[in-house]
């Protein structure tokens, strides 16, 4: 079958939320842009998607806490169906039967932890005010374009000393810094607070969801505590929680904002190949045989099954393969979705006490040692026998996604090899499921009788079905020598790859994966002034 060669400027490959944004904002600059995703739905790990009639699921990242402000008004994304609906508390009970109440309100938080231990309450806000310090260097350090610090160009000296003196706030800071960058959560968190019940509750995100294969004793974990604080909450583009409608609300509505500037989105359109004219990118090439050309070609895909599986190898630099291969991308969670008839009870939440009527978000985690034993069974290749879980309960906060009665539940856990010998068949997936009801049904007896309907993905699952190398939703862990001008290699790391005209906008760029649209915005400001410079 022949197919007439459509050109473009830019050819985005793949629709994930970070190609849109790159698409939106280089249509809004003028250029004719086309996104090809493979899937039938556009949004990569982002996306909503019905499972069964009526009944809608996050199928990969489920909550809203990174997406920038700056990206959401520059797209007036709120104009497009863009809407955050913030959520009550997450519950955490712990191991003597007591439950947390993780309030966003600082003082609320530090009363909270003041049940377990008056001096860590005491701790608290100078623990918070560092993070925020750091916060703040983290939230303008977002939109610099990495730089290779072995180049002596006397041009990239002057851009070295001007990025040095908009970063002069990390001076004060530093060595705060440098402890979050190299220590582990639990040192970190053992250094500022006594009480079992602050170590298993704020070093949850570190040892568990952080969606690496790493423990809360993993040098470099302590970095995660930063998470909350690389976004300014307070601006018009409103706070964290979930999206109206699904994750899958988010891009489409970066799709329609960039519709409003003649941005082309089509689905179904796997590319098999990176084309290239004369040592340059032209253009790709699917899997149905048609080719289209482009001035420029943007990879939303991660950089391993980009170069690996779309470049010719030839057009790259001896090493820079090398490089590529020994991403550490291995990630160790599953993820499991229920439609229920019914919402189930959680046994022992204190409502009275805690002042709203459900837990929406419920933590299965009740101590360090739990996360521990978790993690220790998956390095001996063995799924834990109670692993640590993040129910979310989305429906209750909206309940377009279920039918009148249904209920929809989206279950994060951990730790479980990343793919056994053979693969994970179906019986291993039970074997996920019964660990994992196992644990709930102590939290919520009787969970399993309200299943209408299941779908259970293991960690390779999110490798096959998203393109995630590893499982991994960072595309490779955020390490510290896999940060900056180190993502994804030592002299890459500016957006642009070493094929000319062949650009990176995923989560194998800095600052990494989460849905923030970081990666997206500034491939294209890189795009937008390398043709500008063409031109000159």
């Amino acid at each position: 079958m022949s197919f007439p060669r459509k050109s473009y400027d830019v050819v985005i490959v793949g629709g994930g939320h970070n190609g849109l944004v790159a698409g939106a904002y280089l249509s809004r600059a003028g250029l004719s842009t086309l996104v090809l995703e493979r899937r039938r739905v556009i949004g990569g790990a982002s996306a909503t998607e019905e499972l069964w009639p009526g009944f809608r699921f996050n199928t990969a990242a489920h909550l809203m806490g990174l997406l920038q402000p700056k990206i959401i008004l520059d797209l007036e994304l709120q104009k497009f169906g863009y809407e955050v609906i913030e959520l009550p508390p997450q519950v955490h009970p712990l191991a003597d039967g007591s439950h947390f109440v993780l309030w966003s309100d600082r003082q609320r938080f530090a009363a909270e932890l003041g049940r377990y231990s008056r001096k860590d309450a005491a701790a608290y806000p100078a623990f918070e005010a560092t993070l925020d310090r750091i916060g703040r260097v983290f939230q303008k350090l977002l939109w610099e374009i990495p730089f290779d610090p072995r180049s002596l160009h006397p041009l990239d000296l002057i851009d070295r000393l001007r990025f040095l003196w908009r970063q002069r706030a990390i001076a004060p800071v530093f060595a705060d810094l440098y402890e979050l960058l190299t220590a582990s959560a639990f040192d970190y968190l053992s250094r500022r607070f006594e009480s079992e019940a602050a170590l298993a509750v704020l070093g949850y995100y570190p040892a568990a969801a952080a969606g690496q294969t790493v423990s809360i004793h993993t040098p470099g974990t302590a970095y995660y505590l930063l998470r909350g604080a690389v976004r300014d909450s307070t601006t018009s583009a409103g706070s964290t929680g979930v999206v109206r409608g699904g994750m899958g609300s988010i891009p489409e509505a970066i799709a329609a904002s960039g519709r409003r500037f003649g941005l082309e989105v089509r689905t179904d359109a796997e590319v098999a190949s990176i084309l290239a004219s004369n040592g340059r990118a032209s253009g790709v090439a699917l899997a149905s045989g048609e080719e289209i050309g482009a001035r420029v070609v943007v990879a939303n895909a991660a950089a391993r099954s980009t170069f690996l599986d779309l470049v010719d190898p030839s057009l790259l630099p001896d090493g820079f393969l090398d490089e590529i291969r020994v991403f550490r991308d291995t990630a160790s969670s599953f993820k499991i979705h229920w439609a229920l008839d019914r919402l189930p009870a959680f046994d022992g939440f204190p409502a009275d006490r805690a002042g709203f009527a459900y837990p929406v978000q419920f933590r299965v985690a009740p101590s360090v040692d739990y996360v521990e034993a978790s993690y220790t069974a998956m390095k001996a290749g063995r799924i834990a026998e109670r692993p640590y879980l993040t129910v979310l309960t989305q429906s209750v906060a909206d309940p377009s996604l279920a039918p009148e009665g249904g209920h929809v539940v989206s279950l994060y856990g951990g730790h479980v090899p990343f793919k056994p010998q053979g693969g994970w068949d179906e019986a291993g997936r039970q074997a996920i499921r019964a660990a994992a009801l196992g644990a709930l049904e102590e939290h919520a007896p009787g969970f399993s009788s309200a299943i209408l309907h299941e779908q259970i993905l293991a960690p390779s699952d999110f490798e096959d079905i998203f393109g995630l190398p590893g499982g991994n939703p960072h595309h490779a862990d955020v390490d510290l020598d896999r940060l900056f001008f180190r993502r994804p290699a030592l002299g890459y790391a500016d957006y642009r790859s070493p094929v000319p005209g062949l650009y990176l906008a995923s989560a194998s760029v800095h600052p990494g994966g989460g849905v923030t649209g970081v990666p997206g915005h500034n491939a294209a400001r890189v795009i937008l002034a390398d043709l500008k410079r063409r031109r000159r």
